[in-house]
Order: structure tokens, then C-alpha cells, then sequence
């Protein structure tokens, strides 16, 4: 069967979501607003396989790849044929959620193996817990946000659309602020790929949701995260200015506070393998995660 591959954007993404929120397992990497973001920068394309309810999504950079399909993965029982028909006796998936791998390690056996891929695990926390910092273990965050407070008083609002403006203005100070760091590259593939599909399309997707904190009539941090339908917020974007410590603290604790009571869940993503930044999310004592891993099958 010949996949039909067609362009990620704003008309595609509405089928695409419809299965999505078929999946058992929802990781970040298979949401809209991550790609929409890395649409252009990893050359994301959809499939969409009606005949067996699945969408198959492909990358074109750094390399040619596939990702895990979404869709009810439940549903089948045949998998060893459905890949066989699409892409042949070996194929490779990258990304793919830990509950997939185990069905698919069910129906096909010794024909599927793995490699675990910790640089993309996602982590998952309570929002109770990070909207209230409460306890011994969160002492030095709530300490950070409460000396932040002293010494920049600020105000917290969701985002609106009347806000984008001064967002964008924020988000492209924010990028020239990183200029001269090692991997500059990838933060202005991801910067344009927020400015134009994210936040240039704020009102056309629903499913986003996001805060800022402003000090002295300036922004200092914003996030932007995304409902995954299923209890669970996911923090796709947060930036805070340089020149402003502690911000990072102080804009998770007030939009999980503030805008979050509906969810249990908050999914802070991956931590791309960089020691600094997985220090600091296991500083928030994750309650779990979203494991993945690069899946060769042979048939």
C-alpha cells in the first residue's frame, strides 16, 4: 500500500487530531502544537491510512525517518501485515511510546527490537504538587520564586490574543539573547517556528494555552503548553529572560496555579540529553515518564 504523504499545517491538523486523541499513550513529540513548531525545521509530513485508522508520520531531517503511528494502536491485531504492506519486511520508527513498543513486541515477537532513548523521555509531574511547591523537597524552589517576588514584583496572565505582540517582541529578544551560545541553530529554527505557526495562529488553535509574567511593564518569562485531552497539560514552550533569575520557577508555579486546576498531570517534556537541563527537571521529582525508543522491526 502506498502512503500518500502530505504537509503538516492547519488543514491537516484538525484529522490528524481527531486520531490523536484515539492514542493510548500521548506523548508531546505526536502533538499539535510540537508539530506545528518543527513542522519546517525536521520536515514533518502526515499519512493518513483511513483504512486502518492510523496516521503515519515521516521527518526529513536530520535524515529520512519515521515516527510511531497515532491512532487507536488497540485496534489491530495484524500489525506484522500493516507494516509489511506500507513499508516492507524492515523498517525503523523513531520516538516510539513505550506502550506501543510493548504491543507491537506482543503481536510481532523476536521480529521487534529495541533501543532505549532516554534523551527523549518525557517527564511527568503532579500539577497539585508544582502549582503549590509545598514540602521539604520543593524548599529551594518555593525559596527562588518567593526571593524573584521580592525583588521583581510581578503580575501573571493567561495569554490572550491581544498579547501576542508584545509575545513575539519577547520571543525575538529572547532568540538574540542566545546569539553567541553553542547551538544557536536550534534555537532559531525552534523561535521561528514559534513566532510564525504558534503564535502567528494563536486563535486558530484551541488546543493551546499558555501565561506571562510581566515586571515593571515588561515581559520576563511566558509558557506555552497544550491540552493533551486526557488530564494532561503539556509544557511545549517557556522562556524567560536573562536577565530576570528565577523566572523559569515563577512562570511553571503561576500558570499550573493558576490555569491548571482541571488537570493531574503536567508533562515537562524531554530533556534532549543535556546534563544542566536533566538536573533540573528531576529537581521537580518527576512521578514519571514517558518512555521512548528507536524501534527496528524485521519481518
Amino acid at each position: 500500500m502506498r502512503l500518500l504523504f502530505k504537509s503538516v499545517n492547519l488543514d491537516t491538523l484538525a484529522p490528524y487530531l481527531e486520531l490523536w486523541e484515539k492514542t493510548p499513550q500521548k506523548s508531546s513529540d505526536y502533538s499539535s502544537g510540537v508539530l506545528l513548531c518543527w513542522e519546517r525545521a525536521l520536515g514533518y509530513q502526515f499519512a493518513f491510512d483511513e483504512r486502518e485508522e492510523l496516521v503515519w508520520i515521516k521527518g526529513s531531517f536530520p535524515d529520512e525517518h519515521n515516527l510511531a503511528p497515532v491512532g487507536d494502536w488497540n485496534l489491530h491485531a495484524d500489525w506484522e501485515e500493516i507494516i509489511r504492506a506500507r513499508f516492507g519486511d524492515e523498517a525503523e520508527f523513531r520516538l516510539v511510546p513505550e506502550r506501543l513498543l510493548d504491543i507491537w513486541s506482543a503481536r510481532m515477537g523476536d521480529a521487534v527490537t529495541a533501543e532505549e532513548n532516554r534523551a527523549s523521555w518525557e517527564y511527568l509531574h503532579s500539577v497539585a504538587e508544582l502549582a503549590e511547591l509545598a514540602g521539604n523537597k520543593y524548599m529551594r524552589k518555593r525559596n527562588r520564586v518567593n526571593q524573584f517576588r521580592k525583588q521583581n514584583p510581578y503580575t501573571y496572565a493567561p495569554i490572550t490574543p491581544e498579547m501576542i505582540p508584545r509575545i513575539v517582541k519577547f520571543q525575538e529578544e529572547w532568540r538574540e539573547s542566545y546569539r553567541e551560545f553553542s547551538g544557536f541553530e536550534s534555537i532559531e529554527r525552534e523561535s521561528e517556528g514559534i513566532i510564525r505557526n504558534i503564535l502567528g495562529n494563536w486563535e486558530r488553535l484551541p488546543r493551546l494555552m499558555g501565561g506571562i509574567i510581566e515586571t515593571m511593564g515588561a515581559v520576563a518569562a511566558y509558557t506555552i503548553a497544550e491540552d493533551a485531552g486526557d488530564g494532561t497539560v503539556m509544557i511545549h514552550f517557556e522562556k524567560a529572560g536573562l536577565a530576570y533569575n528565577a523566572a523559569f520557577q515563577v512562570i511553571n508555579k503561576e500558570f499550573l496555579a493558576n490555569d491548571c486546576a482541571r488537570f493531574t498531570t503536567v508533562n515537562r517534556e524531554e530533556d534532549m540529553d543535556d546534563p544542566g537541563l536533566r538536573d533540573a527537571k528531576m529537581s521537580y521529582h518527576p512521578a514519571g515518564f514517558v518512555k521512548k525508543y528507536t524501534v527496528k522491526i524485521n519481518l
